[in-house]
């Protein structure tokens, strides 16, 4: 039997080199896969392929009542809830920006609408790293993530009364399986 004079021996690494790869499949690539295809079933199987980012909507408007309600001593409380906002909200922007506002902009010829819908969101990633970088009991903080709700409020009301419509107009089931797949992998990078 040989011994090993090295620190890590080249089947070891090999090994090591195996073990690491293994764990980035499984840990970034196969979770989006499976959310697509999750997402493609549902559809396929009747829901709505907006669904998921209307109720996206409901939580994300939810977070920012907690936020805007919560009192200006509560700093880890507000520091939490702007936590799981920028998660949730990461997500939801970058399955509609890379699947939905697409869609809207070739296929449902609503060219205007999707770039107010990129532009708004630009607008809400400002707002929301002023959030972040600010003193969570800076008296100024209750008015900014005020103006952040009210503006995502404005802005799920676009998406659910005129642009999601105009998107399922133009799709069929197999429109529909492939975007909620689509939308459910973009969510799905954001671990």
């Amino acid at each position: 039997m040989a011994r090993h004079s090295g620190w890590i021996s080249a089947r070891g690494l090999a090994a090591f080199a195996g073990g690491a790869a293994a764990a980035v499949l499984v840990s970034r690539v196969l979770p989006p896969l499976l959310a697509q295809a999750t997402g493609a079933a549902r559809a396929s199987a009747g829901r709505d392929p907006f669904a998921g980012l209307e109720h996206d909507h409901r939580v994300i408007l939810s977070l920012l009542t907690e936020m805007v309600e919560s009192p200006p001593d509560a700093v880890v409380r507000r520091t939490q809830l702007l936590l799981r906002l920028k998660r949730r909200l990461a997500a939801h922007a970058l399955a509609e920006e890379d699947v939905v506002y697409p869609l809207l902009h070739d296929d449902a010829h609503a060219e205007d609408d999707a770039h107010q819908l990129y532009g708004e969101h630009a607008e809400m990633k400002m707002r929301l790293a002023a959030l972040e970088r600010m003193a969570k009991d800076d008296p100024d903080w209750t008015g900014i993530a005020r103006g952040l709700k009210d503006l995502i409020a404005s802005h799920a009301r676009q998406e659910e009364e005129v642009d999601f419509p105009r998107v399922r107009a133009v799709l069929d089931g197999r429109g529909n399986a492939r975007l909620s797949g689509a939308v459910s992998r973009e969510k799905a990078l954001i671990l």
